[in-house]
């Protein structure tokens, strides 16, 4: 049985954002991390608008107060639009195709991985780590900069993408 992080332990509330900036600030950071080498492999090849769709639709929940059911579809729907592959091929012999005998060996510790839904794993297979994290973070920041946002609310908006950092990297305790 696969551990699923719940969703619905997520309440936030930005009050000054409209859906007009909010849907800037989303499009802006997607744009500079898909010309990013360092962040760019993760995403598939959809356009900007089908890939970002599904993340405004999740923050507008989250921002709305949403709970449960709702949340985890729009996750599911936003990790199958930006990570999903439909190019699946058969791999050839790679550096992570037995990188589990580590684990079974003793050569590096056990690391569980907690999605937030079954979709998830898209994303979880291609092992972001904090580095990923970091750019993401930083074209944000760099986003909030180029609207020229108040700091105040720059810095909720920066709070709240730091505060998914733990469960979009598969960190995050499961729920029972």
């Amino acid at each position: 049985m696969m551990a699923i992080h719940s969703t619905s332990s997520l309440s936030v509330s930005i009050p000054s954002i409209d859906s007009v900036l909010l849907n800037k600030i989303i499009d802006g950071c997607f744009e500079k991390a898909r010309d990013d080498y360092r962040v760019n492999r993760f995403f598939n090849n959809n356009s900007l608008s089908e890939q970002t769709k599904p993340l405004k639709d999740f923050v507008k929940l989250v921002l709305n107060g949403a709970k449960g059911e709702a949340l985890t579809e729009a996750l599911e729907a936003y990790f199958t639009a930006a990570f999903a592959r439909s190019n699946a091929k058969p791999s050839l012999v790679t550096g992570n195709d037995f990188v589990f005998l580590l684990d079974v060996v003793g050569g590096r510790d056990l690391q569980v991985i907690t999605p937030l839904c079954p979709c998830h794993h898209f994303l979880l297979k291609l092992e972001p780590n904090d580095d990923n994290y970091d750019v993401m973070m930083e074209h944000l920041q760099a986003t909030l900069n180029e609207l020229s946002l108040d700091k105040p609310l720059a810095d909720q908006i920066l709070a709240f993408a730091e505060s998914g950092r733990e469960s979009a990297l598969g960190r995050q305790e499961p729920v029972s």
